[in-house]
């Protein structure tokens, strides 16, 4: 009887065993299953910049530009300064945000700034990879900028033919070009200082719609990239002329972020006796408290015989660190280009 009592148990036990096995095995996934879901993240910041200031003292603004996926949430911190501070979208994927440095704040050349760009759980994070003081280099920093990106025009566009092009920009950075629908990311050499080269061999597989497509290079230092359309069509007019999807338009002075004090005066070049209609908003802040936006300029002028143009702008209230948005639009015709370039007050 305990013989067989005792054989009663161990058959319970195993039976026991063999039921709750593969309740564990079915259960053990499961943490591990939710830790990947939780760690799914976005690449979806392109750049992350700040203007530089003369010193970091009480009183002074910072002004911070991240860009990237549109209609998101962004928000920057400053180590040991303050956290998730909210970024407001200005236009489709360019946020900003500004802080003003208090008695007390430890803020120096070294000290890390964050952004984070949220979309539903999609969430990415980036350092600022530049000095916040003007003059104040660590061999991390350099403004990119990219003056022209151009291809040496083609008859057809068939299969084994090879579009070259060219790219005029900062040097010692990464370029690259993309074809919209045929490649991506191509890289391209630089020959010189700043003067970036790449081809492409048009494959059999390839479709290029009769709209022409859309290429666009890319120039990356640290986590600055920057971006520009080919400033042509690849196809020659059957008169040897280009077929440019817009008119060529380009302010050449002031630079992009200068700083500017008086009498702004800005000269730019565009197709000759075109239509350039220009406006001028200024964005100030007192103190970093309350901020006001008005309209400086709005004129319409008419760029001469060789397409230079130029005017000029005096602001009526010049409070230091006002932000000046220059819109330029050139039109002839049915063709229209738009630039944009931001200046500061000294």
């Amino acid at each position: 009887m305990k013989i067989k009592s005792f054989s009663t148990a161990i058959g319970l036990v195993l039976l026991g065993s063999t039921i709750y096995l593969p309740e564990i095995a079915q259960a053990s996934p499961k943490p591990s299953i939710q830790v990947a879901q939780r760690r799914v993240v976005g690449s979806n910041i392109d750049s992350f910049t700040a203007y530089p200031v003369q010193r970091l003292d009480p009183g002074t603004e910072l002004f911070f530009v991240l860009r990237g996926t549109p209609y998101s949430r962004a928000t920057l911190t400053i180590t040991n300064t303050v956290q998730n501070l909210p970024m407001r979208e200005v236009q489709p994927g360019v946020y900003e945000a500004s802080y003003v440095i208090r008695q007390g704040d430890r803020i120096s050349e070294n000290t890390v700034v964050r952004a984070n760009l949220q979309q539903g759980d999609r969430i990415s994070s980036t350092r600022l990879q530049q000095p916040l003081v003007a003059g104040y280099s660590d061999g991390r920093f350099q403004s990119l900028s990219i003056n022209r990106f151009s291809a040496r025009p083609v008859q057809q566009l068939d299969p084994g033919t090879t579009l070259n092009f060219t790219l005029l920009g900062t040097p010692n950075a990464t370029a690259n070009f993309s074809i919209e629908g045929v490649a991506y990311n191509i890289p391209m050499r630089e020959e010189s200082n700043g003067l970036y080269t790449g081809e492409y061999t048009i494959r059999r597989q390839d479709y290029f719609p009769p709209a022409g497509a859309a290429v666009t290079a890319s120039l990356q230092s640290g986590n600055q990239v920057i971006r520009s359309r080919l400033d042509r069509e690849l196809i020659t007019g059957d008169d040897g002329s280009f077929n440019t999807a817009e008119i060529p338009l380009e302010i050449i002075t002031p630079e992009e972020n200068a700083r500017v004090s008086g009498t702004v005066e800005v000269e730019g070049r565009s197709a000759p006796n075109a239509t350039v209609n220009v406006n001028v908003q200024a964005t100030s802040s007192v103190a970093g408290l309350f901020g006001f936006e008005r309209n400086i300029l709005e004129r319409t002028i008419r760029a001469d015989e060789q397409g230079k143009f130029s005017f000029a702008f005096n602001p009526t209230i010049a409070l230091p660190g006002t932000r000046y948005e220059v819109n330029v639009t050139s039109s002839r015709g049915d063709r229209t280009s738009e630039e944009t370039l931001v200046l500061f007050q000294n």
